[in-house]
C-alpha cells in the first residue's frame, strides 16, 4: 500500500488491534535528549534518491522535484524517515527507514536485544529494507506502548508499529494464513522466509550423512543474489551462534550456513536451517543435546578415547588461496576406529593457521575461573557438536563428532610422580627400550601390549612423517615429544634404523640426523621404544641411551604353531580346532615363516573359504602358503644374485686399484 496517509485512516480495520486506551498525560516524561527537537513530530516523511541527467544524485521530496542538498535538514522534525534509492538506471535498489524519533528509539532499546546498547541520544537507527526487527518484536512494542504513561510517547509507539503493518501487509497476511492455519505443517514462500527467524531464537540443522544435528543461536539473514552458491535464483546466507573452544576457554563463534532458492510454499521443517521450535520432537532434541553440550564442556584439557565412526582429518597440507596463499587445511572424511586423543589445545598448537579466537565482544567462559559452570541450557545446546584431537592410528589431526562412539578409556592428566634428573636439569629423564631382532617377531606388538596394559596411548613415529633433514628430523620430534609427554603416551619409532646408523667422516647430512636424534632423545622425559632388525649398524653413542635392550630371536617351531592357531582361531575356533586334528597345523609349522607372514596366509586362506562359502580347510591354507613360497624363494635367489654380483665387482676393484693410463 503506497499511500501511508489513507493507511492510517480510522476506518482501516487491519488496524483495530493496534489501537490503544491511552493513559492520561501525567505529564511526566522519559528523560530522553531527542537530539535537539529531532523527531518529535509523529509523522512520516519520504524521499527518494535519484541520479539526474548528468549523473549527479539527488535527494527528492516524493512527488516533487526540488533537490534536498542538505542531509541533516532532511525532515530534521519528523519521527519517521524513508527514503527510497534507485539506480542511473531507474531501477529500483533499496530503501532504508531513519527512526528519529526518541520515544521509538527508546522502545526499540528496551525490548530488541540488537539496540540494547545502542546510543539513542547520539544518533538515530536506521533500518534498511525490510523492518523486520519491529515484525520479530512486534508483540514487546506493543506491550511496551500499552505500558506507557506518557501518552506522546505511546502514540509514536503505535505509529511506528503501524508503519510496520503499512509495509508488512501482504506479507505478514501471507505469514499468518501459512503459518497458523495447519498446526504442525507451518510452510512460508521464499520471499518471506525471513519472518520465522526471529534473532535470539534457538534454530535447528538436521543431522546429514555423518554431519550430526545440530542447534545454534539465530543472529541473522541476508538476501544473495544469483552467484555460485544459488544459480537459479535468490538464497537465504544465515549468520549463527555456536559455543566452541579455542584449547583455553569457551566461546560464541559465529558460522556462515545458507538456504539455497526454492519455489512456492515450503514446509519449515524440510529446510535444512529451521526454527527448533517447530520441530514436533524439540523436547527430545533438547535433552538429547543439553547432554552432549556438557559432555563437550567435560572434554576440556588432554583425553585418551577409544573413537569408532567417521572423523575429519586433516590433510598434511595446506589449501591455497586464489593469490597462491596458505589457507587452512582441508578435511577428509575417514573412518576411524581406534585409540584418540582429545585435545583441542595441542590441535591448534600443531596446526597454525587453523587457530580458533574467540572475540572478546562475544561472551565466553574460562574454566580456570569456573565460568563454564555458570552456563545456561541454552548455551549448553548450542555446543558445538565435535571435539579436536589426534588420531593415533591415522597419526593425523582431526575434528571428532561427539557421539556415542566416543568411550572412555582414562583420563590423561598430569601427576606429581617420583622424579630423577641427570646432572644436568631436564637430562635423563626418560626411559629408552631397544627391541631388536628379525621381522615379524612381536617387536611392535611389545610396545602395543606395554601401552594397552599401562592404558597409556601409543604415539606411532616413523622416518616418512619426520623428513630426511636434520631441521626436519629437530622440528617434527619436538613436535611429537612435546604432546607425548603432554598426554603422558608411550611412542613408538618403528624401523628406527636411518636415525640409529653409525656415523662416518664422509656423509655429513646422515652424520646431522643422527646428532639430532641422541640429542632429543637425550631430554625426552617420556618412554619410546625403538624397533630395528639391524642392530650390527648402530652408533656406539646409542648404547649408553638405552636403558633395556631385548633381543628377539626367530621363530621356535613352537611358537610357530602357537600363531597358527591364534590366528586361525580369530577366523572359526572350529576350523582351528579341525586342522589341529587332522594334523594340518603340525605340517604348517614346519614351515619358517615369522608373524607377520603368518597372520598374511591365515587372511588369504579365509578369503578363500569364504569365496566357498566354507570354513577354512586344508587346502585352502595350502594354496594360500604357495604363493608365499614362491616369492621367499624367487626373493632369496635375487638376493643371491646380487651380492654375487657385488662381490665380484669389488674382487675387480681390489685386483686393478689404480685407473689404467690412457694410450696417446
Amino acid at each position: 500500500m503506497d499511500d501511508f496517509d489513507s493507511f492510517l485512516d480510522p476506518q482501516n480495520a487491519s488496524l483495530d488491534s493496534l489501537d490503544w486506551n491511552f493513559l492520561t498525560d501525567t505529564g511526566a516524561h522519559p528523560d530522553i535528549n531527542a537530539l535537539d527537537g529531532a523527531g518529535v513530530d509523529c509523522e512520516l516523511k519520504r524521499f527518494d534518491s535519484v541520479y539526474n541527467s548528468r549523473g549527479d544524485e539527488m535527494i527528492l521530496e516524493a512527488g516533487s522535484k526540488r533537490n534536498i542538498t542538505v542531509y541533516s535538514g532532511r525532515a530534521f522534525s519528523s519521527a519517521l524517515v524513508l527514503t527510497k534509492y534507485w539506480a542511473q538506471d531507474r531501477s529500483f535498489k533499496r530503501k532504508e527507514l531513519e527512526i528519529k524519533s526518541p520515544h521509538m528509539k527508546a522502545a526499540l532499546k528496551a525490548v530488541v536485544p540488537f539496540y540494547k546498547d545502542f546510543r539513542v541520544h547520539l544518533k538515530h537507527i536506521v533500518i534498511r529494507d525490510e523492518p523486520q526487527c519491529l515484525f520479530h518484536f512486534r508483540d514487546e512494542l506493543q506491550s511496551y506502548g500499552e505500558n506507557l504513561q506518557d501518552q506522546t510517547a505511546a502514540r509514536h509507539v503505535l505509529f511506528l508499529l503501524k508503519y510496520m503493518w503499512w509495509d508488512l501487509g501482504t506479507q505478514i497476511s501471507t505469514y499468518y494464513s501459512t503459518m497458523y492455519v495447519n498446526k504442525g505443517d507451518e510452510s512460508l514462500d521464499q520471499q518471506s522466509l525471513w519472518m520465522a527467524f526471529r534473532p535470539g531464537d534457538l534454530v535447528y540443522v538436521p543431522a546429514k550423512g555423518h554431519k550430526d544435528e545440530q542447534i545454534y543461536r539465530f543472529i541473522s539473514m541476508e538476501r544473495i543474489g544469483v552467484d555460485i552458491i544459488s544459480p537459479f535464483g535468490t538464497s537465504w546466507y544465515f549468520t549463527l551462534l555456536c559455543i566452541t573452544s579455542d584449547g583455553t576457554k569457551f566461546g560464541e563463534d559465529p558460522i556462515h550456513l545458507h538456504i539455497k532458492s526454492f519455489e512456492g510454499l515450503r514446509q519449515l521443517r524440510s529446510l535444512s536451517i529451521f526454527p527448533l521450535k517447530y520441530h514436533p520432537e524439540a523436547a527430545h532434541i533438547q535433552a538429547r543435546l543439553l547432554d552432549r553440550g556438557k559432555k563437550f564442556c567435560s572434554l576440556r584439557g588432554s583425553h585418551y578415547r577409544q573413537y569408532n565412526g567417521v572423523a575429519e582429518l586433516l590433510s598434511e597440507n595446506r589449501n591455497l588461496t586464489i593469490l597462491g596463499e596458505e589457507d587452512s587445511f582441508p578435511t577428509r572424511s575417514t573412518m576411524v576406529n581406534g585409540r584418540v586423543i582429545i585435545d583441542t589445545k595441542a590441535f591448534y598448537e600443531a596446526r597454525p593457521g587453523e587457530e580458533m579466537y574467540i572475540s572478546s565482544s562475544r561472551k565466553s567462559f574460562d574454566p580456570e575461573q569456573g565460568e563454564h559452570l555458570q552456563m545456561s541450557d541454552d548455551e549448553y545446546l548450542i555446543c558445538s557438536n565435535m571435539v579436536a584431537g589426534y588420531s593415533l592410528h591415522d597419526k593425523k589431526w582431526g575434528y571428532f563428532p561427539l557421539k556415542r562412539q566416543i568411550l572412555s578409556l582414562v583420563q590423561v592428566h598430569s601427576r606429581e610422580q617420583l622424579k630423577f634428573d641427570d646432572v644436568i636439569r631436564g637430562k635423563g629423564k626418560g626411559m629408552v627400550f631397544l627391541l631388536h631382532g628379525e621381522p615379524g617377531v612381536g617387536k611392535t606388538l611389545t610396545a602395543e601390549s606395554v601401552a594397552d596394559y599401562t592404558r597409556r596411548p601409543l604415539l606411532r613415529l616413523d622416518g616418512t612423517s619426520l623428513g630426511t633433514t636434520a631441521e626436519s628430523v629437530e622440528s617434527g620430534l619436538s613436535s611429537v615429544f612435546r604432546f607425548s609427554e603432554r598426554w603422558r603416551a608411550v611412542a613408538l619409532l618403528d624401523e628406527a634404523d636411518v636415525f640409529l646408523n653409525q656415523r662416518d667422516a664422509i656423509n655429513f647430512e646422515h652424520n646431522s640426523l643422527v646428532s639430532v636424534f641422541l640429542r632429543m632423545m637425550e631430554y625426552y622425559e617420556g618412554i619410546i621404544f625403538l624397533t630395528t632388525n639391524r642392530i650390527g649398524v648402530f652408533d656406539q653413542a646409542f648404547k649408553s641411551r638405552v636403558h633395556l635392550a631385548i633381543y628377539y630371536p626367530k621363530l621356535s617351531r613352537t611358537s610357530r604353531k602357537s600363531l597358527w592357531y591364534l590366528f586361525l582361531s580369530h577366523s572359526s575356533v572350529e576350523s582351528a580346532e579341525a586342522l589341529k586334528a587332522n594334523g594340518t597345523l603340525d605340517q604348517i609349522a614346519d614351515e619358517e615363516l615369522n608373524g607377520r607372514q603368518i597372520k598374511n596366509v591365515v587372511r588369504s586362506a579365509h578369503s578363500l573359504a569364504l569365496s566357498e562359502n566354507s570354513l577354512i580347510q586344508s587346502h585352502h591354507v595350502t594354496m594360500a602358503l604357495k604363493p608365499m613360497k614362491t616369492f621367499e624363494k624367487d626373493f632369496e635367489n635375487r638376493v643371491r644374485e646380487v651380492r654375487q654380483q657385488r662381490a665380484a665387482s669389488d674382487q675387480g676393484e681390489a685386483q686393478d686399484p689404480l685407473p689404467k693410463r690412457r694410450r696417446n
